[in-house]
């Protein structure tokens, strides 16, 4: 029923545009289809989590809304960021959907020289970054998980792991240090506050300091049998790659804690694991994609499965930042922003601590006809198919990212 009212909505809009001439911000195909572009900063084109909300954005909501997106090529600096800013417009896009964000207040600047409107599509950032941005009319807003949501994702895997028993750690803390990545040092700040309060410990520097390691730490834990060794770094990149496997050279872990996702290694890893007598345990903040579905399932030479825990998102947590976007472009700014201030809201993380857990949550995230976020949902909170559409409805929505609130609208 969803799937044909969704279809409604989008060819009375289609037949609507075609007779308005739509909005300024239209761009005309060469098949004579009105449609929006809007360009898609990601850090990485094959990184799971980066592809598997591009592939939401273009498998499925460009099969139900009149958009097109255009992804961005990997991003390693501002200045990459900025130049898809330049080349997006040149191809005709009206906003950005970001889930880089390096340079929050430049980003936007670029847009506003553009006329562009900008969204951070899944992040966290600090109060200060916001509160620089957060009244230019460019900029519509952030939609994530705030800094409690992240810091509380580093803890309960934590926690999870020395409910098992587990005593020597590894963690990998991605960018939390000199990449400066506000999500991934909360994770670890995380990590590190549960290790300290559930084992006891007395660390000989401050977590805040630990956390933003720059190199790889072994930290003293104040007890001879609990270990902890930091490894900094993205471990898509030299630097970080060498700091993991120079940390699993220094001995067994029987936990490793990922601020950021493996996937990229997994296989890597699985060789080390299969040498390691206890086992180690793997968890990861990450996604629910295809990759760490298989990694989940993967089971060792030795009948050990490669994951064990995973806090993540999923690939229609990003519907509201279009959403915002669409709102943005056809004229209804006003919705999303009604008191001319960019709006911050927040998303719950998915955990799954079995493949029972995993099975059913990455199915919410595949399904084209079944997702987490459907079209209708959203066209429910777009003026353009809802004249009714308010900002409370859309901040709702937005935030009722939990899995209980998900099995709430698909059984509708």
């Amino acid at each position: 029923m969803k799937k044909f009212l969704s279809l409604l909505l989008v060819c009375a809009l289609a037949l609507s545009l075609a007779a308005c001439g739509g909005s300024a911000s239209t761009q005309e195909t060469s098949d004579g289809d009105v449609k929006y572009k809007i360009g898609v900063e990601v850090y990485s084109q094959t990184d799971p989590e980066m592809s598997m909300f591009f592939s939401y954005y273009r498998d499925y909501i460009a099969e139900s809304f009149p958009v097109e997106f255009i992804m961005s090529d990997d991003l390693n600096s501002i200045e990459d960021s900025l130049a898809f800013i330049e080349e997006a417009k040149a191809e005709g896009a009206s906003g950005i959907i970001s889930f880089y964000g390096l340079d929050l207040e430049t980003e936007v600047a670029a847009c506003a020289e553009n006329e562009m409107y900008y969204v951070l599509g899944s992040s966290s950032i600090s109060d200060e970054e916001f509160d620089a941005v957060k009244d230019d009319p460019w900029f519509l807003g952030v939609i994530g998980p705030d800094s409690e949501e992240e810091f509380n994702a580093g803890k309960g895997m934590a926690e999870d792991f020395i409910a098992d028993g587990a005593l020597s750690f590894l963690i990998v803390s991605g960018g939390a240090g000199d990449a400066g990545n506000y999500m991934h040092y909360t994770r670890v700040e995380g990590m590190l506050t549960a290790l300290q309060d559930e084992l006891g410990l007395s660390y000989d520097d401050a977590i805040e300091n630990l956390a933003q390691a720059t190199e790889l730490t072994t930290v003293e834990t104040g007890r001879d049998d609990v270990s902890i060794v930091i490894s900094p770094g993205y471990v898509q990149m030299d630097e970080g790659l060498d700091n993991l496997f120079a940390a699993l050279d220094m001995g067994q872990y029987d936990a490793l804690l990922s601020a950021v996702g493996l996937s990229s290694v997994f296989d890597d890893l699985k060789e080390d694991i299969e040498k390691d007598t206890p086992l180690m345990e793997i968890g990861v903040v990450d996604c629910f994609s295809q990759e760490n579905y298989d990694a989940y399932y993967d089971i060792a030479a030795n009948g050990y499965g490669m994951l064990h825990y995973i806090k993540g998102k999923y690939a229609s947590m990003v519907a509201p930042a279009f959403v915002a976007m669409f709102n943005a472009l056809e004229g209804d700014a006003d919705l999303v922003n009604p008191d001319g201030e960019a709006f911050r809201l927040y998303q719950s993380y998915w955990t799954a601590a079995s493949d029972e857990e995993y099975a059913e949550l990455f199915g919410y995230t595949q399904s084209i006809y079944e997702n987490a976020y459907s079209a209708a949902d959203l066209m429910s909170v777009i003026r353009a198919y809802n004249p009714d559409a308010t900002y409370e409805a859309f901040a709702e929505l937005a935030e009722s990212s939990d899995i209980e609130s998900v099995r709430a609208r698909l059984a509708e």
